[in-house]
Order: structure tokens, then C-alpha cells, then sequence
């Protein structure tokens, strides 16, 4: 395994892992687990695009940009916007210095955690998942060709995780096109999150990641158990999973 992160909090226990697979020679997602003095918890996953490293460097200003978030204040839902803005003038203006790095984009999902609350946003292909009561509902939408012909019912979504055009994002944080995707939604005791880059939800069938996640196991052998799931299905692009149990 590349990196993992455990934090332990009062009520809440997060987890991360990332892989950068077994083709790719470098890894370009980026995740976070970040706790605040009041007891909410931000966590995200991005997914690089790019040749010569712009694809990380891209996650990594998406990431970065969240450090401004302040969960004490009324606007929360404000401030997970303007971060996300923030971060697309950041990489466009990097962009139009250097036409070498021209595509660099990423992917971007957040949640934030508080109060039995969660604020989310999202741009891309990455997830954010909910399991509750050993059901596992996808709460964010692939901004995607795919993922809108599921969105439409025309398609089911493991369709769209073998369909040629997943991997072509109609939205990400960089490129020419770009929407976000905002919700809030309460969370209770018992509930897990789950927000996973492509390298996970494309490479393993649903049905696999909920029979994990329903095994009488704890959440880091959870992710240890996606993780190799994953590797085990070819491991063809690098794999984040980032996780919080209540």
C-alpha cells in the first residue's frame, strides 16, 4: 500500500488507504481526513488528470483548497462551493501559463461531517457512497456520459462500469465544462461513508463492495478488503477509498 491514514474520534472512526494500482507508475488521486476543534470531520478524495504530474498537482490544489473551510460558520454550504471555484481559478490560471500542462484537471468529492449532518459536494467521477442498514446508495452522480444515462434510467450502473466512454468526464475541476453537485443529508449511529475514486468503483462490481462492507469486520479491514479487491480486478488505474463509521 502507498499511504493510509487512521484517525479515531470521539464517536466517529475514519480511515484512508491509496494505492497507486498496478499499471500506473505514479499515483494522482489525493485524499483527506481532517478534524476540527468542534468535532466535525472533512473528508474528500480527488482524482488527477494530466501528463508530467499535472494530474497530482491538480488533486493536490483541490485538496489543499479545502483549508479554509471553517465549520463553525452558517455558510458551510457556501464555503464547499467557493472552495471548489477557488480551486478550478487556481488550475485554469496555471493552465494558461503553461501551455505544457494543458488538461490538467481533477475530480473532487467532499463531505463534511457534523451534528449528525453531512454537507457534500462534488465534481466528476468519484463517489460518495452511503451504507446504512447493510444497503449501499450512491449519493453523488458520475458526471459522466455513462453516469448520465444512469441518472436517466436508460442504463443500469454496472452497465456503466463496463461502458467505453466512463473514463471521459463531462465535468471536472480544470476542465472547459465544469458543474458541481451540492446535498445535505443526516447521518445517524451505524451509518458508514464511503468516498472511493474510480479505480475502486470502476474495477469492482457493487454487489463485491457491499458484501464487504456488510462483513463482520472492522473499517479499516473493510478497506483493507476493497483495496484488494480492487488490485485483484487489475488494479489498472490508482485506487483511493476514504471511510467514516459513526
Amino acid at each position: 500500500m502507498d499511504m493510509n491514514e487512521e484517525v479515531n474520534l470521539l464517536n466517529l472512526n475514519a480511515y484512508s488507504l491509496t494505492h497507486r494500482g498496478m499499471v500506473r507508475k505514479t499515483n494522482e488521486d489525493r485524499s483527506l481526513i481532517q478534524k476540527f476543534a468542534g468535532g466535525d470531520v472533512l473528508l474528500a478524495v480527488a482524482d488527477g488528470m494530466g501528463g508530467h504530474a499535472a494530474g497530482e498537482r491538480a488533486a493536490q490544489i483541490a485538496v489543499e483548497s479545502l483549508n479554509l473551510i471553517r465549520p463553525e460558520s452558517p455558510d458551510i454550504e457556501d464555503q464547499l462551493v467557493e472552495r471548489l471555484l477557488a480551486a478550478r481559478r487556481m488550475i485554469l490560471d496555471i493552465t494558461a501559463k503553461d501551455p505544457a500542462l494543458q488538461g490538467m484537471g481533477t475530480t473532487l468529492t467532499v463531505a463534511l461531517v457534523g451534528n449528525g449532518t453531512v454537507h457534500w459536494t462534488h465534481v466528476g467521477d468519484s463517489r460518495l457512497y452511503l451504507f446504512r442498514e447493510n444497503e449501499l446508495v450512491q449519493v453523488t452522480d458520475d458526471h459522466t456520459f455513462p453516469g448520465h444515462l444512469v441518472k436517466e434510467g436508460e442504463i443500469s450502473r454496472e452497465e456503466a462500469r463496463a461502458h467505453p466512454l466512463r473514463s471521459m468526464l463531462l465535468s471536472c475541476i480544470g476542465c472547459e465544462q465544469f458543474e458541481m453537485d451540492t446535498g445535505t443529508f443526516d447521518i445517524a449511529a451505524g451509518d458508514l461513508l464511503l468516498l472511493s475514486t474510480d479505480g475502486l468503483h470502476d474495477g469492482v462490481p457493487e454487489q463485491h463492495i457491499i458484501s464487504i462492507l456488510r462483513s463482520n469486520t472492522g473499517l479499516k479491514q473493510k478497506l483493507d478488503a476493497l483495496m484488494d479487491a480492487a488490485l485483484a480486478a487489475g488494479g489498472r488505474d490508482n485506487i483511493t477509498v476514504v471511510a467514516a463509521e459513526l
